[in-house]
């Protein structure tokens, strides 16, 4: 039964469970439609703060036709994604959703956004062309294959689950490795971090405690997703990123979960290297466009 006095748009903070289910069935339709795998971070939906604005959605008579999510990670730059019911495009409303995100981001001072694209998105990358933006990077979405498991580990590095303790390190190897300012790092809060849909992992070396890495991981009923792979430099070219990327896939494979994807930058080759000796696969590529604020 749809809510007739759903109407036109509206902007959230924090979503309903039939809001999430909305948007659910509105990105599973527009999946469908053109064959898509859209980007939209579920289990950030799933706990959006109540006191911020990040969701802007479009009903008709009861039924959700358009949708964008805002994803602020820092404060130089937000992320944004969305879709529009096929039998709706054409007709203004995510250029509406786009102007209603641009307004939150100037209140937030935000400088720039950029526009998650799939690339084999046709309606997407059209809508994106009609606003004339800078072209920032594109990502591989990449999911396991087959695991590939070493026969051995070095037993120089020790690799467990991150403890709140260790937060302001993970945020220090957050910022060096993705070139952030420590201080916008807010993803270690102790509510985060216990959070049951999320594990947070550290290597350190030796016998000295020493930190040299970290992998986050976000788990939902359809998968698991590797993110915030950081090794320090120093560290670098010595085959502890291979170790802790096989010992993270190792625990997320333990939970029963098998359906394992990260995302990574296409001139990364490094990296790129890496994830397909550990048995991972393109699966399809996200073109990310810089747009003003």
């Amino acid at each position: 039964m749809t809510d007739n006095r759903k109407h036109g748009f509206s902007k959230k903070q924090g979503l309903t469970q039939t809001e999430f289910t909305e948007i659910e069935a509105l990105a599973a339709l527009c999946n469908r439609y053109e064959g898509l795998e859209l980007k939209l971070n579920w289990n950030i939906l799933r706990n959006r703060p109540s006191h911020e604005t990040n969701d802007f959605l479009y009903y008709d008579n009861g039924q959700l036709v358009g949708y964008l999510a805002l994803f602020s990670f820092n404060l130089k730059e937000a992320e944004i994604s969305g879709m529009v019911h096929p039998d709706y495009r054409r007709r203004g409303i995510f250029t509406t959703l786009l102007s209603a995100a641009r307004d939150e981001c100037r209140q937030r001072r935000v400088p720039k956004l950029l526009l998650i694209v799939e690339h084999a998105s046709h309606s997407g990358q059209a809508f994106a062309a009609s606003l004339h933006p800078g072209y920032d990077h594109t990502e591989y979405r990449m999911a396991l294959e087959e695991a590939r498991i070493p026969p051995s580990f070095s037993t120089q590095l020790h690799f467990r689950r991150a403890r709140l303790e260790d937060a302001p390190m993970l945020a220090h190897i957050t910022a060096v490795s993705f070139d952030i300012d420590e201080k916008e790092i807010n993803s270690y809060s102790e509510q985060v971090m216990d959070a049951s849909n999320r594990r947070y992992y550290v290597a350190t070396l030796g016998d000295s405690n020493t930190y040299i890495g970290k992998i986050d991981v976000s788990l939902n009923k359809h998968e698991a997703i590797i993110y915030g792979f950081g090794v320090l430099p120093e560290y670098r070219g010595c085959g502890y990123g291979r170790q802790m990327l096989v010992q993270t896939i190792q625990d997320i494979l333990a939970t029963g979960q098998h359906h394992i994807v990260l995302e990574v930058a296409t001139e990364n080759k490094n990296a790129l290297s890496l994830y397909q000796s550990c048995g991972f696969r393109e699966t399809g590529s996200y073109d990310y466009y810089s747009l003003g604020v």
